[in-house]
């Protein structure tokens, strides 16, 4: 598999943070009784590799059936979150202490008589604190090397050492961690789980470098519920849907991602899916659930100016028995942006002072003599080198002011006027029909505008300034005929 970073598109890959990867592969048919070895080749050391080659670990998650077992109901949800502190985020500022998933208590007949929570974490850092929560109740117990710096109240979970949280020994797992904790006690019929980087534990109001971890991956977490009833348990669909906010533009095809979930009972046959917008039926389509569970699909909407109501339903002839009917529909209201719609304009030219110009030449040249004068003894081809370079520069100033051209400053003003922002695109000024500069806007928010100065050297007299945004016509935009900007002035 090639791994392709923030760009990645394969479904099962999940990366994050300084290029921490989570993979995830359907090995139902490989997996067999008995051990399981896994092995895990990288790129590291080949030609061009980006990749520095170190494994954390792996998981295998197996559910096997037996008749005579305990009746069990288990989710599994997988992921990768970056928590940081302050520092760990590029230039950014921003920080990411805390990451929740939630289950839902599928159905066990009667009351469960287990319940277990397992996580995995990866880069987790023995000494440095935090923490997990289930339904607000923190879980594990304080490790003893924590207990006199912060008297009994700080966990360690992700200390590199597994199955170790709840108080028993444990092995050690460089940057892994894998632990399971009975929350039958807990338990509700919504549960959130919450992964915590780290508490404010001397009420300075911030989280200390010594408080909680600088950064951490939670990957994996499933909830496993098991009963001693035989008792058959009924499917339970129910559908998501996500949309992206840049998709949601007038006229452009949005691509709409949807799980299907079944946490009840296992259902091997089709099902039907249908898509609303306002009521009207647009799209209908078959879907295949299997024992994992979970069925994932896209499907594609020409999105539409406004307010809309868009809703998912499964099974909405009621054709499969379920255990709740009341849930299969997935509702969301969508606001779709109008295009973008960009125009430029320029405003009267600004002599730069020569004073400035002359004060950038003085510093250059005091630039070469701080440079020979930084050391005792210099070759004589440096010498040389700095007469030449001061004689070149002398030279330009000669030429400079023997064609009097003089330097100006020209306002620009770049403007969408419409909802949606306009992504990665450029901006070119022309002097006179030719090109002399071009600016890279990396986005600009509907309904703003942001203003800049560009500088050219002319001589005096009349010339046409003419700007162009997004020239090439790449951002589909409401008005495209208002993209230019042309104007004759007197340079002075």
């Amino acid at each position: 598999m090639q791994l392709a970073g923030v760009e990645d598109q394969n479904e099962n890959v999940y990366c994050a943070g300084h290029g921490v990867y989570w993979v995830s592969y359907d090995v139902s048919n490989i997996t067999k009784n008995g051990n399981n070895t896994v092995v895990v080749l990288t790129s590291s050391g080949e030609p061009g590799n980006k990749l520095d080659g170190r494994v954390y670990g792996a998981v295998l998650a197996a559910a096997c059936e037996d008749s005579k077992a305990p009746l069990i109901s288990y989710q599994l949800l997988s992921g990768n979150v970056n928590l940081h502190g302050k520092g760990w985020s590029g230039t950014l500022a921003n920080v990411n202490d805390q990451t929740d998933v939630n289950f839902i208590s599928s159905q066990i007949p009667g009351s469960p008589e287990d319940a277990t929570l397992s996580v995995v974490y990866l880069t987790g850092s023995r000494g440095l604190p935090d923490y997990l929560e289930f339904n607000g109740e923190m879980l594990g117990v304080s490790p003893a090397y924590l207990t006199e710096s912060y008297g009994g109240k700080a966990m360690d979970i992700a200390n590199e050492v597994s199955f170790d949280a709840s108080g028993e020994k444990g092995f050690s797992s460089s940057y892994f961690d894998i632990e399971h904790f009975d929350v039958l006690n807990y338990l509700q019929t919504d549960n959130t789980v919450s992964f915590v980087r780290g508490l404010d534990l001397d009420g300075d109001k911030e989280i200390g470098i010594q408080e909680g971890e600088d950064y951490l991956h939670p990957v994996l977490a499933a909830l496993v519920l098991s009963s001693g009833s035989t008792a058959s348990v009924l499917p339970d669909l129910y559908p998501e849907m996500k949309i992206p906010e840049q998709e949601l533009v007038d006229e452009k095809t949005a691509e709409i991602s949807f799980t299907i979930n079944n946490p009840g009972g296992i259902c091997e046959e089709n099902c039907t899916v249908s898509f609303r917008v306002d009521g009207t039926e647009v799209l209908t389509s078959s879907a295949l659930m299997d024992a994992s569970g979970v069925y994932r699909s896209s499907f594609s909407w020409p999105a539409v100016e406004g307010e809309h109501l868009l809703e998912l339903a499964v099974d909405s002839e009621a054709k499969i028995k379920e255990s709740d009917e009341e849930n299969n529909v997935c509702a969301l209201n969508v606001s779709v942006k109008s295009k973008p719609d960009l125009s430029v304009s320029l405003e009267e030219p600004v002599k730069i002072e020569a004073q400035e110009e002359t004060s950038s030449a003085s510093l250059l040249f005091l630039s070469f003599l701080s440079l020979f004068g930084a050391r005792r003894k210099k070759p004589l081809f440096l010498l040389l080198l700095a007469v030449f370079i001061i004689a070149a520069f002398s030279g330009c100033v000669e030429e400079t002011q023997t064609v009097e051209k003089t330097a100006y400053s020209i306002p620009l003003k770049i403007t969408n006027s419409g909802e949606a922002s306009a992504l990665d695109f450029d901006v070119t000024l022309y002097l006179d029909g030719e090109s002399v500069t071009v600016l890279k806007i990396p986005e600009l928010e509907g309904q703003t505008s942001i203003e800049d100065r560009i500088r050219v050297q002319t001589l005096k007299g009349e010339h046409t300034l003419s700007v162009k945004v997004d020239e090439h016509n790449d951002i589909v935009e409401s008005d495209e005929d208002n993209n230019g900007f042309e104007e004759s002035y007197y340079f002075n």
